[in-house]
């Protein structure tokens, strides 16, 4: 058995063990309705609320918007109203790097029901979000949401990866054991072309919720006791695609939002890590 066949047997293992339920999101750039899952366009306002703002009093940006009516299946996530994911578009969009989960430039929202009554006209008269510059937008169409169900394996830039790959390598290879799943990188330029050949496999990229995150990076939650936001909530991928449409975090990343599953459950947004990086 050669190295990829090895690797691929052991994250095929690892993948059955690890599966959870996930949406993958296929984006159709179009004009959107005001209460369609969604990247872009108008968020849905209730009467009397206000748009999100920072500490500074900018208004944030919709980035996404699902229809929790759509999330069919997917236990601990809500099943009525309107999740939204907003951000500063400044040039970190947002992010604090040093502070992830600062409610500040970045903001989920749930609003538990609907109001049929709410007119995208009248929340455009209040709706004028703060762009520091065009040119550090990820995006400006927007984009209809496609959701698909399907069942997704720990990925490779999981922070807990390494572990159940060792863990389970060890157990099916006794007389070659390993303490890093970079320990199989004997040969560099080889095993570059593995991980190549089985990225789109095993690394996780993509349009989704819930499941198992990609990062361009590295996995935030292994450092400074991130590791209680233990559920993906929302990942958008970079999109290089003018014809079809265009989104670019950095030079070719993805953004994640994760938040502790026990405060899913309990439909409390109120704490959630935020992050982009990109290569």
């Amino acid at each position: 058995m050669n190295k990829k066949e090895a690797i691929l047997k052991v994250y095929n293992c690892i993948k059955k063990e690890t599966a959870k339920k996930a949406i993958s999101i296929e984006l159709k750039k179009q004009k959107t309705q005001l209460i369609d899952s969604k990247v872009g366009g108008t968020p849905y306002l209730p009467v009397g609320a206000e748009i999100p703002v920072d500490d500074d009093g900018r208004q944030l940006t919709l980035l996404a918007q699902i229809n929790c009516e759509e999330l069919v299946g997917m236990e601990d996530y809500p099943q009525k109203g309107l999740l939204q994911f907003f951000i500063l578009m400044d040039d970190c969009y947002g992010l604090d790097f040093d502070n992830q989960n600062k409610q500040n430039t970045f903001r989920v929202v749930y609003h538990d029901s609907i109001d049929d009554n709410v007119k995208e006209e009248d929340i455009l008269k209040i709706y004028n979000p703060y762009i520091e510059d065009e040119d550090y937008m990820p995006f400006e169409d927007e984009f209809k949401m496609v959701f698909t169900t399907y069942e997704e394996g720990i990925t490779s830039e999981d922070f807990n990866f390494d572990e159940i790959f060792v863990k389970k390598y060890n157990e099916l290879f006794k007389d070659n054991q390993i303490e890093s799943f970079w320990d199989l990188d004997d040969d560099e330029e080889s095993f570059d072309d593995i991980l190549e050949e089985i990225n789109d496999e095993i690394s996780g990229c993509g349009n989704k919720i819930g499941g198992y995150p990609y990062f361009a990076q590295s996995d935030p939650r292994e450092y400074d006791g991130l590791d209680v936001y233990d559920t993906l909530l929302l990942q958008i991928d970079s999109m290089d695609d003018y014809e079809n449409g265009y989104i670019m975090w950095g030079d070719g990343g993805v953004c994640n939002f994760f938040i502790n599953k026990d405060k899913l459950k309990n439909l409390d947004f109120s704490d959630f890590l935020y992050n982009w990086d990109c290569y």
